[in-house]
């Protein structure tokens, strides 16, 4: 095709030689018309090469998000929760007394028959051992064999095979070799986890991949390994450090500089922490909610009108709540570091009682959960109540986190790889002057829960610890953040946003029955 200019040219020529109609002849090209196909082809090629897309359902929209693989030969399906708090692939053998008992929630996404796997190789003999602050576990072998995902196949990979389990679903831990369970319980040596597996069978060119998890409602996200996708985010991209552990200097877990938090509405933006703040918190996929720092978690709770309800084991608020337009704005990495808004209504979780009700307060509103609990002994954790508003990018090989603003609901996509092993993220800005932070922490906290036969979550009562009366229908007043004088990391701090004016002070929780709404933090 002529330049623009010349085309110009010509059109204007034939206007002053003739006002009759002009009519022109393209000559068609077939070969030219096919090397430019191919040209486009080899581009798209290029920016998928090296990368693996993997769907992720998000169970019952309870932020429990798993991936379909496959295992053995002939493949078995299963279904693992993906986990970057942890480092382990491990499935649930079919032999676990668990798997065969229904009263106690079985095995519902699956478990793995070793004896039906021609491929399968046991590596080392009660070497997996795998245990949660909660008392939950797993024990067994460390075995190897064929392991499909997202169209990638790996062959003599390296997995935990739980012949003895407290939890009814396999885990599919991505994060550093260095915390693999063996590594931690001192009986083994580091081998190459599923991200390096990747990279050494040609899958991916480096240790990284890529986590959207979509908004709240939406039933699937997706988890893109050695690639992002410019598609599913929007704004800027921005890289901040993933720092070592206080203790031996080794990365062990994605922990970031969390460096300030504001909550904004329709009446303005009210800032929480101070100036100068920092703190370390990991980014964990496998915690459905968001420990925050004790005075500002309390911050939070006072800005929303939230009550921390003991027997609930939860910070609860009416469920009108999600109706709200406000944002709480997180920080990360100082000045010029990203920062993420997450929507109010992505913070409003279910609570269901065992008896399959909703709790209400006694003027008649609904009662939910708040994504946001005080981290208290524990790390400071961003959970999946966090990552759902971000797009994240994992970079295993550089220690990098680069964090921007996700498109809800994209149907887009432009999915770029990183160029080799070690590459940067694509696309990414360094945050500029990046505060630094010390992870004390001894290792990421697992948290669960006690499934039922309907596989729901169960929490503990006590109606005497919590002062209940068991025979009044369990109604009780819940414990409330607002009462007394306000707790502020900025000082004296703002008032209370208008979302809070749906809390009647000192209201009470009238429960038909109490269980459920407990989340589990994998």
């Amino acid at each position: 095709m002529a330049p623009l200019t010349s085309l110009t040219t010509a059109l204007l020529f034939s206007s002053l030689a003739s006002a009759s109609t002009i009519q022109f002849n393209i000559a068609r090209n077939p070969a030219a018309e096919e090397a430019q196909l191919t040209r486009r082809q080899l581009t798209n090629l290029y920016k998928r090469a090296g990368t693996v897309n993997v769907a992720l359902t998000n169970a019952e929209n309870q932020g429990l998000y798993f991936a379909n693989v496959t295992v053995g030969t002939p493949g078995q399906n299963l279904a693992l929760q993906i986990d970057t708090g942890s480092s382990d692939v491990w499935v649930p053998s079919t032999t676990a007394s668990l798997c065969g008992n229904a009263k106690e929630g079985g095995c519902p996404n699956g478990a793995f028959n070793s004896k039906s796997s021609t491929s399968f190789q046991d590596v080392e003999t009660n070497g997996f051992n795998i245990s949660y602050v909660d008392g939950t576990g797993s024990t067994g072998d460390y075995f190897q064999d064929t392991f499909k995902i997202g169209g990638a196949t790996l062959n003599n990979f390296e997995m935990g095979l739980a012949l003895d389990t407290t939890i009814g679903t396999g885990i599919m831990g991505i994060g550093y070799n260095t915390s693999e369970a063996n590594i931690d319980t001192g009986n083994g040596t580091e081998y190459p986890n599923l991200p390096l597996a990747m990279v050494n069978a040609g899958a991916i060119n480096s240790a990284a991949y890529s986590l959207w998890l979509n908004d709240l409602q939406a039933t699937t996200g997706s988890i893109l390994f050695g690639g992002i996708d410019t598609a599913k985010y929007s704004g800027d991209l921005i890289s901040i450090k993933v720092y070592p552990d206080s203790q031996g200097g080794r990365t062990t877990s994605f922990t970031v500089a969390f460096t300030s938090l504001s909550a904004t509405s329709s009446s303005g933006t009210d800032q929480l922490t101070p100036a100068n703040y920092a703190t370390a918190a990991i980014l964990d996929s496998g915690t459905t909610i968001t420990l925050l720092p004790d005075d500002i978690a309390t911050s939070i709770f006072e800005e929303l009108g939230a009550t921390v309800s003991q027997q609930l084991g939860a910070v609860v608020v009416p469920c009108a709540l999600a109706e709200n337009s406000g944002t709480i704005n997180y920080g990360f990495g100082g000045t010029g570091g990203p920062t993420i808004k997450v929507a109010v209504s992505q913070l409003v979780l279910p609570l269901t009682l065992t008896n399959g009700r909703t709790p209400t307060y006694t003027n008649g509103q609904a009662a939910c959960q708040l994504g946001i609990q005080a981290a208290g002994d524990l790390p400071v954790l961003f959970g999946d109540t966090f990552l759902r508003s971000a797009y994240v990018v994992y970079d295993l090989e550089n220690n990098r986190i680069a964090l921007a603003q996700t498109d809800f609901n994209s149907t887009s996509s432009n999915v770029v790889s990183f160029a080799s092993q070690g590459a940067p993220i694509p696309s990414a800005t360094t945050a500029a002057n990046e505060d630094q932070v010390t992870q004390t922490a001894t290792g990421v906290p697992k948290v669960g829960t006690t499934g039922t036969a309907d596989g729901t979550a169960a929490a503990t009562y006590n109606p005497t610890a919590t002062g209940l009366n068991a025979a009044n229908g369990f109604a009780a007043t819940s414990t409330s953040t607002s009462t007394g004088s306000k707790k502020n990391a900025a000082g004296a701090g703002p008032e209370p946003f208008a979302w809070s004016r749906v809390v009647v002070a000192g209201v009470s929780l009238a429960l038909a029955g109490v269980g459920g709404g407990v989340f589990t933090l994998l």
